[in-house]
């Protein structure tokens, strides 16, 4: 629940420990009393039936099952329940630690939530400036392309068959991934931390302003 802060506060670092241990212990001990309840229902129509066929044999009927798989159920019901009010009392003890102590904790995840931000922000601002030296290696090979097409090899193949193309065409289909999408996804990750990012033309501007003066 508090992974982000939980080693500043030993307490409710301990309080967390404690419910979830008694809730698994208490999932367990629900687990054997129904397991309990179903054996006993079993040994119950056993008993039963050996008693029955020993009597219509003549002979002694055997010690029944049952009765000790039942006393074995109610034990276990009861530390089932015993488990469960110590549960709540727990969940009680955690509850009047984090009202006590709500404004610290509402500081504390403040705190983390700003350095996990900044880590957000600091990776995201790497991609970024990764993404758009991306970018610019296509518009210059596309430029390339343009200017200095590569020399159109000669046909002398036979035809070849003809793609059909159903469906419209646009820039997400046939482009490739759309750059706008990607890099605003990624500014606003950066936006997440106090780290700022040159923009692009910035550059441009300061040697402008320079070429001015």
């Amino acid at each position: 629940m508090f992974e982000a802060i939980i080693e500043s506060l030993p307490e409710l670092k301990n309080l967390e420990s404690t419910v979830t241990t008694l809730e698994r212990k208490s999932g367990e001990a629900q687990a054997r009393v129904q397991a309990l309840a179903h054996r006993a229902a079993q040994a119950k129509e056993n008993d039963l039936n050996l008693e029955a066929a020993a009597l219509n044999a003549g002979r002694k009927p055997p010690n029944p099952q049952e009765p000790g798989l039942r006393e074995q159920w109610a034990d276990a019901g009861r530390d089932a329940e015993v488990l469960q009010r110590r549960l709540r009392l727990a969940e009680g003890d955690r509850a009047r630690y984090l009202s006590e102590h709500h404004a610290t904790i509402l500081g504390l995840l403040a705190e983390a939530h700003a350095v996990e931000g900044a880590r957000v922000a600091e990776a995201a601002g790497a991609a970024l400036e990764g993404l758009l030296r991306r970018f610019a290696a296509e518009d210059s090979a596309r430029d390339l392309q343009r200017r200095h097409p590569a020399p159109a090899a000669e046909n002398t193949g036979s035809p070849q068959s003809v793609a059909v193309v159903w469906g419209s065409i646009t820039t997400r289909n046939v482009g490739g991934e759309n750059r706008g999408s990607l890099e605003g996804v990624l500014r606003q990750l950066i936006s997440m931390g106090d780290a700022t990012i040159v923009e692009a033309g910035a550059e441009d501007d300061d040697e402008g302003g320079e070429d001015a003066a």
